[in-house]
């Protein structure tokens, strides 16, 4: 009986140092993540699920360092598996929804967030969450009422009126763009998103002396944001200085190699300099890219245009039209009617 007492005691105490391992492994993983040593972290993570297949978090956590190492579809597989262990793990649902929309699921990530949504009614976060995948869909009423659902839960929020100031934006409602962006530099006259956004606005209603001035002073503010270099870049475009507009624009893409609208910005540079082949090549792979990424459809069918491929360019700016590009609707009906 003792013997038996004995065995039992030491298979316990087996179990336990298994589990005290695979908890170390855990812990450094998350220790690595926090650092930001993606690969360290993904294997301490493996590791912990080498000694525990059944380990939620570590599956949620490893998702975490591989999105974060830009690799999304694995990261989508480690959500699926803790999510599978864990059906109202909510942080995994979360997350599984940020990496469907890194590859271009936005139906899924909503599909997702509102799981979250349901489980978490009074988070402004995942309205204001919403409001944004819903305007990669140009859903802009939608998204709209999600934005102003995150704005009367959280109303001290910029971001969240600096993105409905974008939403009127996109639907060429500058006014009331510059109104809500008025708004929060009224407010906080150094938020540097504002003053990038009002510089878009400026720009699209051709005030090109404004829109630089503005975007100059949020690159005052963050000299190194590549989205404000960019949205210089595309200022130096329209005032046809294309030298300090290529200067911008690969700066940006420098910065961050992954931003689709700078992308777009070199293929109007190549466009202006008369270089239609190179502008089309550009703009077609930002439309194969999953980022939402305004009138880019328009651009892709002036470069046809100019190679006298009309029936190309009227192709390219009825896809626009089907994506809610206000300038491609114009050129159609001016050039294809």
């Amino acid at each position: 009986m003792n013997k038996l007492i004995l065995i039992l005691g030491l298979f316990l105490m087996g179990c336990a140092s298994e589990e005290v391992k695979r908890d170390r492994f855990f812990l450094q993983g998350n220790i690595a993540l926090k650092e930001r040593e993606y690969d360290k972290a993904i294997g301490f993570y493996t590791q912990a699920l080498i000694i525990d297949k059944d380990f939620a978090r570590a599956y949620n956590n490893r998702g975490v360092a591989r999105i974060e190492d830009d690799h999304p579809y694995e990261a989508i597989q480690d959500y699926n598996m803790a999510i599978l262990l864990d059906s109202s793990y909510y942080d995994a649902i979360f997350n599984r929804a940020y990496a469907y929309e890194q590859v271009g699921r936005t139906e899924d990530a909503l599909s997702d967030l509102g799981v979250v949504k349901k489980a978490f009614p009074d988070s402004a976060y995942v309205y204001f969450y919403e409001g944004l995948l819903q305007s990669r869909l140009r859903a802009y009423a939608a998204s709209m009422l999600s934005f102003q659902k995150a704005l009367t839960l959280d109303p001290d929020n910029q971001e969240t009126l600096i993105n409905m100031a974008t939403l009127h934006y996109f639907q060429e409602q500058m006014d009331s763009a510059k109104a809500l962006l008025n708004q929060v530099l009224l407010e906080y006259p150094n938020e540097a998103s504002a003053l990038n956004t009002l510089s878009q606005v400026y720009l699209k209603e051709g005030n090109y002396q404004n829109a630089l001035t503005t975007v100059n002073q949020a690159l005052t503010i963050q000299p190194s944001e590549p989205y404000f270099l960019n949205n210089r870049g595309q200022i130096y475009l329209e005032m046809d200085e294309l030298d300090l507009a290529a200067k911008d624009i690969n700066r940006s893409i420098l910065l961050d190699p992954s931003n689709a609208w700078a992308y777009r910005n070199k293929g109007i540079y190549f466009l202006k300099s008369g270089d239609q082949e190179q502008a089309i090549r550009l703009f077609q792979e930002v439309i194969g890219r999953p980022e939402f990424v305004d009138e880019v459809y328009s651009f892709l069918g002036k470069a046809y245009l100019e190679l006298d491929q009309l029936a190309r360019a009227c192709e390219s700016w009825q896809q626009g039209i089907e994506h809610q590009e206000a300038a491609s609707q114009k050129l159609w009906e001016l050039n294809c009617r």
